[in-house]
């Protein structure tokens, strides 16, 4: 269930807030590496998942630069 403030993006808006092209989004919406989902033949995304997937990579570099050297 969506939250209200809860935003749906598309292929378009994912690429320039990437920085990549629309295809590459594709290409990992079809992998899997994001957690996206088809209306129609059009790929979507919660910004809330987007926010989750940036928080856990953030969160485990953080974790992996902690860990002892030995």
């Amino acid at each position: 269930m969506l939250a209200k403030d809860d935003k749906i993006m598309g292929v378009e808006q994912l690429a320039k807030f990437f920085g990549v092209s629309d295809q590459t989004i594709w290409r990992w919406c079809k992998a899997g590496k994001l957690p996206a989902f088809k209306i129609g033949a059009q790929w979507k995304i919660r910004q809330s998942d987007l926010n989750l997937i940036i928080n856990q990579k953030v969160n485990k570099r953080h974790v992996s630069k902690n860990l002892p050297l030995f």
